[in-house]
């Protein structure tokens, strides 16, 4: 019966291929990756997960169509707050805090803060003449240019309403919402 021969890859001595290392130089004979039994089964693992997570139900009921077979846009409701009411419940407790805010939709009512020069945010803060809630404010994702030109037109410290969905509840940076209006 003949054997099988290879050359090792460190001397290039010829040697069986069952060898388990060279006896030349001693370098251990490794099958490559692809000759593995365990690198097929872990494949397919990985396959057998992205087909079942793939036609899994997420849960979520498809949007009733219009008349005109268009989807139907979900109506959002905005629960108006007084930035103040989110400081304070932040103050109070920021575990509880995020558990009641993070993800909801909210009209913020408070004063302009800062205007980034880049247009990417703003910050809607408390009345800039009460001290209690200095430095406190509300980071604002800005989304459109249609927000860029209406804040472009502001002035810091002027009274705003914001509507958005707080995407964020720290206790250290505070709140972040993304702006879907600006009033």
């Amino acid at each position: 019966m003949a054997t099988k021969l290879t050359t090792c890859k460190v001397c290039g001595a010829e040697m069986a291929s069952s060898a388990k290392s060279c006896p030349k130089c001693g370098a251990k004979n490794k099958k490559p990756i692809y000759k593995k039994w365990w690198l097929y089964l872990l494949i397919l693992v990985v396959v057998i997960a992205a087909i079942a997570g793939g036609s899994g139900n997420s849960g979520s009921k498809p949007t009733p169509a219009k008349p005109d077979n268009t989807p139907a846009e979900p109506t959002i409701e905005y629960v108006h707050y007084n930035v103040t009411d989110l400081f304070d419940a932040l103050s109070d407790n920021a575990m509880k805090a995020q558990k009641t805010f993070k993800d909801q939709y909210v009209e913020i009512e408070g004063f302009l803060s800062t205007i980034d020069s880049d247009g990417k945010y703003i910050s809607v803060g408390a009345d800039p003449s009460d001290y209690t809630y200095l430095l406190k404010t509300v980071h604002c994702r800005i989304q459109s240019d249609e927000q860029r030109d209406q804040i472009m037109e502001m002035s810091a410290d002027e009274p705003i309403v914001i509507r958005g969905q707080i995407t964020d509840v720290g206790e250290v940076l505070g709140y972040t919402l993304k702006i879907d209006s600006i009033n």
